[in-house]
């Protein structure tokens, strides 16, 4: 049979590659469609439904994403494709009701670990065989009821499970070749927000067995050896929901035993990514991870209150996080934090008391958001229970109980919505810029002078962009404090003002940032230049900058897919009319647990309009993602931006199209959802800036804003005009220009930087 896998595939996606290697190994033949971006749906449709394959797979791994396949499925059918369409990912094992049963096109869900499960499935479409035969399936019965078949236990044996196949390039972090892989499936947490770890107990509900599995370190030692011969030092990014066990002494044990099957392979220098629960990590144990290669990790903080750490049931785990952080600065791995401030119980003395551990730990970058209500758990639940809980399961949605606590989440949300969220946004760069140094020292030599004077700016900028997040938001608590949460007039005057502020001082970050990481981007050329000049030296410096040259100099692929120095995904958007792609899915960021966002408002993830049983509105979408949004603009607008971020410099030279690096957030809440009228700021708008050269200047207008509004915009250069639209003359290629957007519902900042325009 032919087979078509659709996934994001911002990384290397693993669900996709395993179960490509299952179906080649069976015979049959398969293609994979990276899908980043809604607006790719209606080609690629049209493509797989020309194709025709006999089965489309749907990696539907997270619920931000599920409009974009679910249309997209309705679109196959649309075109005409008639063959089998499955889906899986820990979202439909969970909503398989709802994807069977709103005439999606879905015919099957393979649930919870789908890989015994695909391969049974294949043979059954093969043969003729009764699909209700076929255990570990949800399918809709004759009278078009969900249904699920016997249920497969989880995979026990992670070992008996082939590679992926890596059907593409890897990317390339300062020409590293950084290759995604997983050593282990499951957690024995229970956090409250945790969609992956509602997905295994589920699973063990039905069948039992135990969700927290590891693959041999021979097993994991023999996949990486066969990727290092191949692309040579390498950043290995385990996507394990817990590289470190919940003992450090048996951590130690496996990742030393891992290290002696890779010496025992001819392995030599690499990198290691991973996340941890802070409770796991000690000191000790944090130096020798560094030892063993280890050069950054995500240390799942979540909220550093007490209270936020007990309503999200996140154990004891608030004694560890202090020290967690302090173990990895003293060992010298590199670590950021995502801190869910708020959550339905927040009150403003949790989010100080979080405030307040930020500034205790100002070396460690952070980004800060809400927990979100994913589908199924322990908090979807709750707050279903209290009868709080809006939308659909395609985006749900709450009010913080606290009035207060709820006007700081929208007064935030507003404020810092470019900062923490978009896709080149400050919160998002200086968590890269700070990986990117550490990729620098580790592979290149931390003792040249010039890796030295790097680390040392990218650091000192690190801590500089924390500390004034901090102060911001300490001064969207103090509003919170003293207005009135129903004064919709002083509310939004002084979050436009915050806003606006907070873009000015963007600005000036970004082009401290654009210079380091210039500055970085230069080093590894430079350095095998040194080691052409000094071939003979000998000691560490000498090993580095001929390590420089190897990596510097090539671009070695690795499976199937061509070479590539971070290449674009065909699907990015990157054209000649939008300024800079358009965000894309964070289901594969290994940052956090289901990314949590800030806004519940303001999604800048989901793409298309939502389907009429949302239960949210869909105004204002972003029209370069979709021509059917509300208020589109004309075919001849013009660059289309919303906004107009930069990558966080994760290519070679400056010229080089750029990928992602692993260290970006996205708000994935619901579009449009409904909020109170009781509290300020409960209709934010969701703006798109449009963009047409005049010469020098820069013509720009507001669009996505179908209610009446005001304007008011600012920029280091010559601005005029009012209202909607304005002209904007940049003083030089650091000029930002800064739009404040209100509507009677809200508040928006936009931004656009003159550097990014296309010439």
């Amino acid at each position: 049979m032919r087979i078509a896998l659709i996934c994001a595939d911002l990384e290397e996606n693993l669900g996709a590659g395993m179960l490509a290697a299952i179906a080649e190994r069976a015979g049959h033949e398969v293609s994979i469609h990276p899908f980043d971006s809604g607006a790719r749906a209606p080609d690629l449709a049209r493509q797989i439904a020309a194709d025709s394959p006999e089965l489309v797979g749907l990696s539907m791994q997270f619920q931000h994403r599920t409009h974009d396949f679910l249309s997209l499925a309705r679109m196959l059918r649309e075109a005409g494709y008639t063959g089998h369409i499955s889906s899986g990912g820990q979202f439909p094992s969970l909503a398989y009701r709802e994807v069977l049963e709103r005439s999606h096109g879905v015919d099957s869900v393979i649930l919870h670990d789908g890989e015994a499960s695909f391969a049974a499935l294949l043979e059954a479409l093969n043969t003729g065989g009764d699909l209700r035969e076929v255990a570990g399936l949800a399918l809709l019965s004759d009278d078009g009821v969900a249904m699920r078949t016997e249920l497969r236990p989880l995979a026990t044996d992670l070992d008996a499970l082939p590679f992926p196949k890596r059907y593409r390039a890897h990317a390339r972090h300062l020409g590293v070749p950084f290759i995604p892989i997983m050593a282990g499936r499951g957690c024995w947490g229970r956090c409250a927000y945790c969609s992956i770890t509602t997905g295994y107990r589920d699973a063990r509900s039905q069948t039992g067995g135990a969700s927290f599995r590891l693959r041999s370190p021979a097993n994991i030692a023999d996949e990486i050896a066969g990727l290092w011969k191949q692309a040579g030092p390498s950043i290995f990014c385990f996507h394990d929901d817990n590289l470190l066990l919940p003992k450090p002494e048996a951590t130690l044990e496996r990742m030393r035993a891992i290290r002696a099957e890779l010496d025992a392979r001819g392995v030599g220098e690499l990198g290691i990514v991973g996340k941890c629960r802070p409770d796991t990590l000690t000191v000790e144990l944090a130096h020798a991870l560094a030892d063993l290669g280890v050069i950054r990790l995500y240390v799942g903080v979540e909220n550093a209150s007490e209270a936020g750490g007990k309503h999200l049931r996140r154990g004891t785990q608030q004694e560890s996080v202090g020290r967690a952080l302090a173990a990895c600065a003293e060992a010298g791995i590199f670590t950021c934090y995502n801190l869910l401030v708020f959550e339905p119980d927040t009150r403003l003395e949790d989010v100080r008391e979080n405030v307040a551990f930020v500034r205790e730990h100002l070396d460690h970058p952070f980004n800060f958001c809400r927990a979100e209500p994913y589908y199924g758990t322990p908090l979807m639940r709750d707050l279903e229970a209290r009868g709080t809980l809006s939308g659909s399961y395609l985006g749900y949605d709450y009010r913080l109980e606290d009035p207060r606590s709820e006007l700081l989440f929208r007064i935030s949300a507003a404020a810092f919505r470019e900062r923490n969220f978009a896709p080149g946004g400050v919160g998002n760069r200086y968590m890269g810029l700070g990986y990117l140094a550490k990729v620098l020292e580790h592979f290149f030599g931390a003792e040249h002078p010039s890796v030295r004077h790097v680390t040392r700016r990218a650091r000192g900028l690190s801590r500089a962009i924390a500390e004034q997040t901090a102060d911001f938001l300490e001064q969207a608590i103090e509003l919170a404090e003293r207005l009135d949460v129903d004064d919709s007039d002083g509310v939004a005057r002084a979050t436009a003002d915050l806003g606006m502020r907070i873009a000015a001082a963007d600005a000036e970050w970004h082009e401290e940032m654009d210079d380091v990481e210039a500055t970085t981007r230069a080093i590894p050329p430079r350095l095998a230049d040194e080691a052409k000049k000094n071939s003979a030296g000998v000691g560490r410096m000498t090993m580095s900058a001929a390590l420089s040259a190897t990596l510097a100099l090539s671009a070695t692929a690795c499976g199937n897919g061509p070479t590539s120095v971070d290449p674009p995904p065909p699907d990015s958007g990157m054209d000649a009319t939008v300024v800079d792609p358009p965000p894309m899915d964070a289901g594969m960021d290994v940052n956090v647990v289901d990314p949590a966002p800030a806004d519940a408002g303001m999604d800048v993830g989901i793409s298309d309009p939502l389907p009429p049983d949302a239960g949210v509105t869909d105004a204002g979408s972003d029209a370069s993602m979709d021509a059917s949004v509300v208020d589109p603009p004309p075919a001849d607008a013009g660059m289309v931006v919303d906004p107009a971020p930069s990558d966080a410099g994760a290519a070679l030279t400056p010229d080089v199209p750029v990928r992602r690096l692993i260290d970006q957030w996205r708000d994935t809440s619901p579009v449009g959802a409904e909020r109170s009228r009781a509290v300020a700021l409960y209709a934010p708008p969701r703006p798109r800036l449009i963009v047409e050269r005049e010469g020098e200047s820069v013509r720009v207008r507001v669009g996505g804003v179908s209610a009446n509004f005001s304007a008011r915009w600012e920029a280091e250069g010559a601005v005029d005009g009012e209202g909607g639209e304005a002209l904007w003359t940049p003083a030089n290629d650091a000029d930002h220009l800064r739009v404040g957007i209100r509507t009677e519902g809200g508040i928006a900042v936009l931004s656009l930087r003159a550097a990014k325009l296309p010439a």
